[in-house]
């Protein structure tokens, strides 16, 4: 299943869309952009192998580091189109791997590291389980 740029940009903006309002808010200076592939420097400097995937990348100053008051360059929020296709089996999979990866970046910029993400992540997802709030309003 191959999907061209603009599909999938679309599919990105969906994953946006599907984002609490709480968290949009907050999305002050940051641009969300397509790639197909992270570089080689971007891999390297976050310690990512051959053999995994890099679906998406925040580049800032967080929410809690002041990146609200920042008014320079504006942060960066990437999606690498390739890695997520190329993990995804189904255009249902696709989507899904999206929109977790545009929630996770968000995240990021809110302050939260890996751990406290994967945590957010894990809770989110019962919430879910147990019939509470969208996938990603929590």
């Amino acid at each position: 299943m191959k999907f061209s740029r603009e599909q999938f940009e679309k599919l990105v903006a969906r994953g946006i869309d599907a984002i609490s309002e709480r968290f949009l808010r907050e999305l002050e200076n940051v641009v969300i952009v397509v790639e197909d592939e992270p570089t080689d420097v971007q891999l390297k400097s976050l310690g990512i192998g051959d053999d995994e995937f890099l679906f998406g990348l925040y580049e800032g100053v967080s929410a809690l580091e002041g990146g609200h008051y920042h008014r320079g360059m504006p942060d960066k929020i990437t999606l690498f189109h390739l890695e997520i296709e190329d993990a995804a089996e189904t255009e249902a999979d696709l989507t899904e791997i999206v929109t977790d990866t545009v929630w996770h970046e968000i995240a990021h910029h809110l302050g939260l590291d890996e751990h406290e993400v994967r945590a957010a992540e894990r809770r989110r997802d019962e919430a879910c389980r147990r019939g509470g709030r969208g996938r990603l309003g929590v």
